[in-house]
């Protein structure tokens, strides 16, 4: 049996776990980034932790999955909005601490490549998935290749015009994909419709707090404003999908990250706007396909 680590740098917190050769994850482990992280900070806990889980198992390799924009080759973090990495030599640093092999490709990459090898991908020669957390992430299956294009960058599935002059987006656009459907976007959606509406079951469960789980929550105990506000968010969703499925004609398009933890019900949103023999799914792995397939890098799974 051979155990590497996989990886995953999220906008808000890195997941690390042990991943044997049938795929099975071991062990996991987390701690945050934040708004007061520096990139040496989060080496220096990946490190850590890598440790941690050395101790007991015989690691071979270290996979590393980023958020941003990474050039594999070089083994660097270009640059990544969420995160405060500039051209950050990552598989350096980690690998002189840890004394073995490391690899880094994109997040979005990394997930995918989990989702081929134990996931909803599984079989599949053309297929998407899309990671909606802090921001949306994405790769993309043609043919049995992972699409990369001229520097690395193919896959940005959240950075197209769904709706024109819309919100302000950091990549410079308006109207972004990931401004409507991230953790982010239906966050502020929902702060808006609570300050709208203060009265509402939805301005109640916010009282504690908003994340991307509060207006499902409120819609389950049956108040229109989350129930309007949902049915824009799966509408718009939909828009998008049915914009990729047009340009890529996937298999199979694979949904992860923290909303997609809602499952049917995100599903149910969708669903009724797309377009007939689309194949979307919620992704079985969860936040474990990312640290899966980053435990893969560096073998004929990542090609």
């Amino acid at each position: 049996m051979e155990y590497r680590i996989g990886v995953d740098i999220g906008g808000t917190s890195v997941k690390l776990a042990v991943v044997d050769s049938d795929f099975k994850v071991i062990n996991k482990l987390r701690f945050p980034t934040g708004e007061e992280a520096t990139s040496q900070g989060i080496i220096d806990g990946i490190i850590e932790n890598c440790r941690t889980l050395m101790e007991d198992y015989p690691i071979t390799a270290v996979g590393i999955g980023s958020a941003g924009r990474v050039d594999q080759k070089a083994g660097t973090v270009v640059v990544a909005g969420n995160l405060p990495f500039r051209n950050e030599p990552v598989v350096e640093k980690v690998s002189t601490a840890l004394g073995v092999p490391v690899f880094i490709d994109n997040d979005g990459y990394t997930a995918l490549i989990g989702e081929i090898a134990a996931g909803v991908c599984k079989g599949c020669q053309d297929a998407l998935i899309i990671t909606i957390g802090t921001g949306i992430g994405g790769a993309i299956l043609l043919e049995g290749r992972l699409i990369r294009g001229r520097e690395n960058r193919a896959g940005e599935l959240g950075h197209f015009i769904v709706k024109m002059d819309g919100i302000q987006c950091e990549c410079g656009l308006k109207g972004c994909f990931e401004r409507y459907a991230s953790a982010t976007g239906l966050i502020e959606q929902t702060e808006e419709a609570v300050k709208n509406n203060p009265e509402s079951i939805l301005a109640l469960e916010a009282k504690n707090g908003i994340n991307g789980k509060t207006p499902f929550d409120a819609k389950e105990k049956g108040c229109p404003v989350a129930t309007e506000l949902l049915s824009e968010y799966g509408r718009i969703f939909a828009a998008g999908l049915n914009s990729l499925i047009h340009i890529f004609q996937p298999e199979v398009i694979a949904l992860s990250g923290g909303v997609s933890n809602q499952g049917d019900n995100l599903l149910d949103l969708i669903k009724p706007h797309l377009l007939p023999n689309a194949n979307v799914k919620v992704t079985t792995l969860q936040s474990n396909g990312g640290i899966i397939g980053a435990a893969l890098l560096g073998t004929e799974y990542a090609e």
